[in-house]
């Protein structure tokens, strides 16, 4: 089978859990026409276990994820993002993750890399990562900043256990409104310039996290003054209309 193969899969599964525990709101369609011909790297806000099963449901098409290593340890999950290509990052591989993403992205398919790493949806103090810019600038890419967030109090934490021992959290939800707001994408000829060092690569990720903060904000405020409107809404079916990353 194909990495498109598993992909359906992986959309299969996503559509009934998706519609079965969320109502998907997404903002900044308008954000994502005039795609053209060239690469694209979606950098989504945060890593957290919820979202890829959301982003799967609600895309038309497949794509890649590089994903941290913590999922491959459950022998179904291993499968699956191994049939589907997703590049898994450890602490010592960066390099071979960025050389595999770009040879992915040769095929057209867009990649999906979190701005920030395993942590943020526990509550810690996560500094923006690089490697999703990185991989856009060497792959001529346009960038696609992606705000995910479910509404406060809804977010359930749970632990994997592995026959060795080896313990691995992760988050899902339920009945909960999920807010999917593409931003303003960062076009490549407007960022991209020769010899590009971390230092740059570094201030556009800040870039971003400013953009997701004032995002953020935005929503709660909205939610904090026609919270009326909110609660009437329902909190399943998924999505209404699926988007093509």
């Amino acid at each position: 089978m194909t990495h498109k193969g598993y992909f359906r899969v992986l959309q299969f599964y996503s559509e009934v859990w998706a519609r079965a525990h969320c109502r998907v709101l997404i903002c900044g369609r308008e954000h994502l026409a005039g795609r053209g011909g060239r690469h694209r790297v979606y950098i989504v806000s945060h890593p957290t276990t919820y979202d890829l099963p959301v982003l799967a449901h609600l895309s038309k098409d497949n794509f890649y994820v590089v994903v941290a290593e913590g999922p491959f340890a459950h022998p179904l999950v291993r499968w699956l993002f191994r049939g589907t290509g997703f590049p898994m990052l450890r602490s010592d591989n960066s390099e071979e993750v960025i050389r595999e993403s770009l040879r992915l992205m040769d095929t057209g398919a867009p990649l999906i890399y979190s701005l920030k790493g395993h942590g943020v949806d526990f509550g810690e103090d996560v500094r923006p990562r690089t490697g999703g810019i990185r991989i856009a600038h060497l792959a001529g890419a346009d960038i696609y900043p992606v705000h995910l967030m479910i509404e406060q109090g809804k977010m359930i934490f749970k632990y994997y256990r592995d026959g060795k021992g080896g313990v691995y959290p992760y988050t899902i939800f339920w009945n909960t409104l999920y807010f999917a707001t593409f931003c303003e994408p960062i076009r490549y000829e407007d960022y991209a310039r020769e010899g590009m060092r971390y230092e740059d690569y570094r201030e556009i990720a800040f870039r971003i996290n400013d953009v997701f903060n004032r995002t953020q904000a935005g929503l709660e405020k909205e939610l904090e003054d026609n919270g009326a409107r909110y609660r009437r809404m329902r909190r399943w079916g998924g999505v209404g209309k699926r988007v093509l990353l």
